[in-house]
């Protein structure tokens, strides 16, 4: 009843383009991504962790990508092995770490932060003090 109030005040105040507007955004849900999409927008070579859909965990570099499934690079020792696995064994990934820039930019915004923090603790200090 309350939204029904409502909607029928944003009629009588802005007319039928918002009101069009809302039912339209209801209707059109966003889609969200496959797990094919998603592993397409990740870079050949990066550090993947997936899980599979018999509960295995894999980590490896992912390297081809094809319609049917990718290649993961593994490391066992001192030789690397690819496994070729399918998009219907998986049931998960994420993306492991980052490039050297990404890690080298999250670096300098934690030492700035801890100077910033410092910065203000010796303001307050120094005006505890001149008191």
């Amino acid at each position: 009843m309350r939204d029904l109030i409502a909607l029928m005040l944003v009629w009588a105040l802005f007319g039928n383009s918002v009101l069009q507007a809302r039912v339209r955004g209801e209707q059109e849900t966003p889609k969200k991504p496959t797990l094919q999409e998603r592993i397409l927008e990740v870079s050949p070579g990066s550090m993947i962790e997936v899980r599979l859909m018999n509960k295995h965990k894999l980590r490896g570099r992912l390297g081809e990508v094809t319609s049917e499934g990718f290649a993961l690079q593994t490391a066992q020792g001192a030789k690397v092995e690819t496994q070729k696995i399918a998009f219907t064994d998986v049931k998960s990934f994420k993306v492991q770490g980052g490039t050297a820039g990404q890690k080298a930019g999250h670096g300098l915004v934690y030492a700035l932060a801890g100077v910033g923090a410092l910065f203000v603790v010796l303001i307050i200090w120094a005006l505890a003090r001149s008191e």
